[in-house]
């Protein structure tokens, strides 16, 4: 049937498994004040498909639409309701196993959803959509080598892949075993280089040369990051972290010290915000640890 595709929206990426301390603080200064990934749509999205598939009855695609904001609503039996409506209409409409699969892994039928994958892949083997969802389902099943080729395959079919995309095949990595941390590595860098440098794949980079103890790597990646954000002191407060978690304690403190001078100059509006006034306790907190430690003279390293 002549359909135009219905929009597929994308899934909020999961955590990675693993998470230094450092960068639980850190965290929450980068993304304060950033979007979600993802909002769910406001309902009555829902009421104005219902009145186009009122209008246009027999155009199974609307009804898969309307099945996956449904599904973003957590209502798993209207969504599948209304992939069985569609599948009625159009019984040769693949992308029915697609929208059940994505319902029946987010209901945490992962097994089901798995099998209905596979169908659909079978029939449309390059679907890059089919690929990425599938690559989810084989993380929650723990088959993280299996996931890794499904992005792999799907970052290459698509024109504009996402941040996630690199940084989910690399967690898939990364939980597969330490051995694959060096792919994984090398494929962030290929995300880094094809989608112009995003924070949130250069942070990741950042933990698994930490998880490697490859520290001046760690550092050289925050410098790279530090040089194109007006904020210095978010940056020096996490150099200071990773120096200190390599056991350099006087020059951890001299990035500590560094982030409060930029902090102080900063606008008096911005420099009373919630976030600054954190990362300020924090950075003080940091300093009076490393003061117990070993002494540093004027001119330590």
């Amino acid at each position: 049937m002549g359909y135009a595709l219905p929009h597929m929206h994308k899934d909020i990426p999961g955590a990675p498994r693993r998470r230094y301390a450092i960068w639980l603080a850190a965290g929450f200064f980068l993304l304060a004040s950033a979007p979600a990934f993802g909002h769910a749509p406001p309902p009555d999205q829902i009421v104005v498909l219902t009145v186009q598939i009122a209008k246009y009855p027999t155009n199974a695609l609307l009804y898969l639409e309307r099945s996956d904001l449904h599904r973003i609503h957590s209502d798993w039996k209207a969504a599948l309701t209304d992939c069985r409506r569609a599948l009625r209409l159009d019984s040769g409409l693949a992308e029915v196993d697609l929208y059940r699969a994505k319902t029946l892994r987010d209901a945490g039928r992962v097994k089901q959803s798995k099998r209905l994958l596979d169908r659909f892949l079978a029939k449309k083997p390059r679907h890059a959509e089919g690929l990425v969802t599938r690559a989810r389902v084989l993380v929650k099943l723990h088959r993280h080598m299996d996931a890794s080729r499904d992005f792999t395959t799907a970052i290459s079919e698509l024109a504009d892949p996402l941040p996630e995309h690199y940084m989910e095949r690399s967690q898939a990595l990364v939980a597969a075993g330490g051995e694959h941390v060096d792919v994984a590595l090398r494929g962030l860098d290929e995300g880094l280089r094809r989608l112009g440098q995003p924070v949130s794949l250069q942070l990741y980079a950042i933990e698994l040369e930490l998880l490697s103890e490859r520290y001046d790597a760690a550092l050289s990646r925050l410098t790279h990051i530090a040089a194109q954000s007006p904020n210095k002191a978010v940056w020096l407060a996490q150099r200071g972290d990773i120096l200190t978690q390599a056991g350099r304690v006087c020059s951890a403190r001299i990035a500590f010290h560094d982030a409060l001078v930029f902090l102080e100059e900063l606008p008096p509006p911005r420099r009373v915000a919630p976030a600054m006034t954190k990362l300020r306790v924090r950075i003080h907190t940091a300093l009076n640890s490393l003061e117990v430690q070993t002494p540093c003279g004027e001119h330590s390293p």
